[in-house]
């Protein structure tokens, strides 16, 4: 779900340095950033052959499979997509690309990228 939620509302609170009072703007600021950005399920699955489980079991289908199953969902409904102040830079923009290439968000009527560090690569 998070790969389609508002840049403000997937927090890391673990980056906020707990000083002074808590205010949303600095809090969104200091938290948001660094989240990734959404990536196909192919190449989730190719990222998933260069993990290893702790547990022993190979579980790089059940994985690649539900993710799959989410991506479809939370894209093929999403009419809207905001990134903006995430510290992206042009890899994190040819990702969200090469998800609209594919298709994978039919209903898309609003993306926001703003406020990122995407140059001419992106």
């Amino acid at each position: 779900a998070a790969m389609v939620k508002d840049f403000d509302m997937v927090l890391d609170l673990g980056k906020d340095s707990g000083e002074g009072a808590v205010e949303w703007d600095g809090l969104t600021r200091a938290c948001t950033q660094g989240r990734r950005a959404p990536v196909l399920p192919s190449a989730l699955e190719e990222e998933l052959e260069r993990k290893h489980f702790t547990n022993g079991k190979d579980d790089r289908p059940a994985v690649a499979e539900l993710y799959a199953a989410g991506f479809k969902a939370r894209f093929g409904a999403a009419e809207v997509l905001r990134y903006a102040g995430l510290g992206w830079g042009d890899d994190e923009a040819k990702a969200v690309a090469a998800v609209l290439a594919a298709g994978a968000a039919p209903k898309l009527r609003e993306l926001s990228l703003g406020s990122n560090s995407i140059g001419d690569e992106g």
